[in-house]
């Protein structure tokens, strides 16, 4: 295994950071290291000269069906070596990923499609035991009755073609075998794609938000730079192997895994879903180096570990976020994974998944603490809530970050893009932090009633429009309470409509058709009203206060 002195000499091989794009960075790792495995999973393996090659006839596949520069393109699938060949396709082709939550029910796909623009959508057809395809089709059910790319719909207006992956073609349908024919073929006649820019986009990441609906987090291929500050923090050489079980289409799993594999030719490992048992086999058998994620997987590799009886031997060194890291957590998940280093880290969907981490030889209380510094040149500060006042050491106030890790904005949401962007340039966090003397940063808490289930963000304000929608609630409320394993879970306040009654099991099992099943509440409990303000707001904090003793003293 190569040192990480190793990693710096290839880092800085006369490359100019601020103009690489992925396309660069693909093209120079397979020439690198073309015989070097660089995606595995799935039942699959390709080779860096084979992913290439795979990228460059998907992206030809896709322009013959009109895909060009500019368009949205969304994926529908879960963590697979095609997903990342799809992503690298369209930045080829000059087409902007917009990526869909696998667990995503049609309501919540079908508005990201017609929100995104999306041109055309990549999907499994099945899998889980879930009918993918079947959702599609209640969604463009024109589609079952023409030849692909011969249908149109009202209620997806941009939407041209479906592509399933593999070789299924069901009508009105591409796959994604015949598209790379279809570009093998331009190829061999010397169709040329046009070069993008460093400033083109290239993915689109929804974030639910207050408002009730989600918004899309524009990126470029800048973030392939703070992709090399996640190396360097962790110490990744190219000759690492990475576990690729985060959601790839989450910002972490795009990031931390897809974009850092890429750039510095590491093998990336993909699991399709996870389970800790499957997961310890994978590193055991792949020889996975570098690992990621929520609390919830280290908790549950501790105790996957201790079912086994064996410690994985390979890892070195891991990252951890997404919720507070507790102390038994943290000793427990080094010594059982057998890590050198485990990194706290801090970051958004909006700026490209880590801004701030522990250092890989700081002591366990740094990472306990929940502390980092920025990892990149770029700028994070703590500001008066509601103000523009910098605050001094020790003052607690909202997180501001500035600059190439910001997004560009939020898709079509110049509204909301203003809210969270100052006039000069810095994103508002919403989260809560203090800067001590020596540079770290500290989180502790949130001015957003956003609570972060198993790592993923749930927006009340989401919940609660889709619990309203059912005929017999008249109002909802949804805070976050706290939960050893996924760090925080829903619980709803229902106000029902005068005369009406429902079962909880009976609301849940509706929710969950709905809505993915992270965001469906694990408590519901029925009032009469709310506590209110003088005007008639309604007091979340006490609420807040009522689920957590709910939790905390059941009966």
């Amino acid at each position: 295994m190569s040192s990480h002195n190793d990693w710096v000499t290839e880092a800085e091989l006369s490359r100019e950071w601020s103009r690489f794009t992925f396309d660069d960075a693909l093209r120079d790792s397979a020439r690198r290291f073309p015989e070097r495995r660089a995606l595995v999973g799935h039942a699959h393996s390709l080779t860096y000269a084979e992913f290439d090659r795979a990228a460059d006839e998907l992206a030809h596949g896709l322009a013959a069906q009109g895909i060009g520069r500019g368009d949205q393109v969304a994926i529908w699938m879960t963590n697979c070596p095609v997903w990342v060949v799809c992503w690298m396709a369209c930045v080829r082709v000059g087409a902007v990923l917009v990526t869909l939550n696998t667990r995503f029910k049609q309501e919540e796909v079908e508005y990201i499609l017609r929100q995104s623009d999306s041109k055309l959508v990549i999907a499994m057809d099945r899998f889980w035991n879930i009918d993918f395809l079947a959702i599609i089709r209640e969604m463009l059910p024109e589609s079952a009755h023409a030849p692909a790319g011969g249908w149109r719909s009202a209620r997806l207006p941009q939407l041209r073609s479906i592509v399933l992956w593999g070789d299924t073609a069901p009508p009105g349908t591409l796959n994604l075998t015949g598209l790379r024919a279809m570009g093998a073929a331009r190829l061999a006649q010397g169709v040329q794609l046009p070069r993008v820019s460093v400033e083109h986009p290239v993915i689109i990441v929804y974030t639910s938000g207050t408002t009730g609906h989600p918004k899309g987090a524009v990126h470029d291929h800048r973030v392939l730079r703070n992709a090399a500050n996640i190396a360097r923090v962790m110490r990744i050489t190219p000759s690492d192997v990475i576990l690729g079980h985060m959601p790839f289409y989450h910002i972490a799993g795009a990031i931390t895994a897809c974009t850092t594999a890429i750039l510095l030719g590491c093998t990336n490992v993909t699991l399709p879903h996870w389970q800790p048992d499957e997961a310890l086999e994978v590193i055991d058998r792949e020889c996975v180096s570098i690992f990621g994620g929520i609390p919830t997987h280290f908790i549950d590799c501790v105790d996957a570990v201790e079912r086994r009886g064996q410690s994985p031997v390979s890892l070195r060194s891991a990252w951890i976020g997404g919720a507070p890291v507790t102390p038994d957590v943290a000793l427990a998940a080094r010594s059982a994974l057998g890590l050198e280093a485990l990194i706290a880290v801090y970051g958004m969907t909006e700026t490209t998944a880590v801004t701030n981490a522990s250092g890989f030889d700081d002591p366990l209380e740094i990472l306990c603490d929940n502390k980092g510094r920025p990892i990149g040149d770029f700028e994070v500060g703590v500001f008066e809530p509601g103000g523009s006042r910098a605050l001094a050491v020790g003052e607690v106030g909202e997180i501001w970050v500035r600059g190439h890790v910001v997004m560009q904005g939020y898709y079509r949401n110049d509204l909301a893009t203003a809210e969270v962007r100052s006039p000069d340039g810095w994103f508002r966090s919403g989260d809560l932090g203090s800067l001590d003397d020596a540079g770290y940063l500290k989180i502790t808490g949130r001015l957003k009633e956003m609570f972060i289930v198993g790592g993923t963000n749930a927006y009340p304000a989401e919940i609660e429009r889709l619990l309203q929608a059912e005929p017999e609630v008249k109002q909802a409320v949804v805070v976050g309470v706290p939960d050893r394993r996924l760090g925080e879970v829903g619980f709803a306040f229902v106000q029902l409509r005068e005369g009406h009654t429902l079962q909880t099991e009976v609301l849940a099992g509706r929710l969950r058709s709905r809505m993915a099943d992270y965001k469906v509440p694990r408590f519901v409990e029925f009032v009469m009203d709310f506590p209110r303000t003088s005007t008639g707001k309604i007091q979340r904090f006490i609420l807040q206060h009522e689920a957590r003793s709910r939790v905390s003293n059941p009966g």
